[in-house]
């Protein structure tokens, strides 16, 4: 009897014990159910997951493009910079004019040097613009002269108007004959005098003239005289700035020259008297 009891109160225990078990099992079970339909989830997850899955290749993929049109893009900038480094190598920089001009740059002195200086460097332009100057002033006389003859021309045109008027006047009485005879001879001898004028007018023209193509080809040559005076080789553009700035000196030292001509005719002319 004891030992009956003994066997149910085991057995009682066994199966308390081995009601957690059961219980998991039928848990399990429904997990396991539940699994599988997880499983179909899983599936589904799996067809998801493999969407997913292609997406990320595609992202992958696409870090890789994105990474290759970064490497082009970088690639792309280095080989634009080695052309610009190429090009800017082969372009040599302009030099500076003023560096180029070395001697020459005293072509800017002020007029009192381009007719009085004593520099064997600069012997050759100063001659050239002091002949420029002479022979800017002859032709400056020539022009004068010509507008003299014109002046005496238009004075004697304006004599001959004169005269003609009074050869057509009617006198009425012996005392107004008489004086439109003595208008007559007085118009008749300045017409004469303005004639003779107009003669040494145009001889002084003709004289004019002579000076100004003298002087004209005293004009030492403009390359020559840059070629003597500088001490860099000189080019198209040097000579085109020292021909600007030689033309100003040579106008600047022209009309000095014609006031020292005046001054000396005035002195002259003072003298003579």
């Amino acid at each position: 009897m004891t030992t009956r009891k003994t066997l149910l109160a085991a057995v009682a225990a066994f199966a308390l014990l081995a009601s957690p078990a059961l219980a998991g099992n039928g848990n399990g079970g429904g997990n396991g159910g539940g699994h599988g339909n997880s499983g179909g989830s899983h599936g589904n997850s799996g067809g998801g997951n493999s969407g997913k899955s292609g997406t990320h290749g595609n992202s992958g993929t696409h870090g890789k493009s994105t990474h290759g049109k970064s490497a082009s893009a970088k690639s792309g900038k280095k080989t634009q910079a080695a052309v610009d480094d190429v090009e800017v190598a082969a372009t040599p920089k302009e030099k500076n004019l003023h560096a180029k001009l070395g001697r020459l740059n005293s072509l800017q002195r002020n007029i009192n040097a381009y007719m009085n200086s004593k520099s064997k460097n600069f012997a050759a332009v100063q001659a050239y613009v002091m002949a420029s100057a002479n022979a800017q002033n002859a032709q400056a006389a020539v022009e004068a002269a010509n507008q003299a003859v014109i002046d005496a021309q238009a004075a004697l045109a304006d004599l001959n108007e004169q005269l003609a008027e009074a050869n057509a006047l009617t006198p009425a009485t012996p005392e107004e004959e008489a004086a439109k005879a003595a208008q007559i001879a007085d118009l008749e001898g300045q017409i004469a005098d303005q004639e003779t004028a107009i003669s040494d007018a145009e001889a002084a023209a003709a004289a004019a003239q002579t000076a100004a193509d003298e002087a004209a080809a005293e004009v030492p040559s403009l390359d020559a005289a840059l070629a003597e005076m500088a001490n860099k080789p000189v080019d198209d553009e040097v000579t085109e700035w020292a021909t600007g700035v030689l033309d100003d000196k040579i106008d600047q030292v022209a009309a000095k020259l014609a006031e020292q001509d005046a001054a000396a005719a005035t002195t002259d002319d003072t003298t003579s008297d």
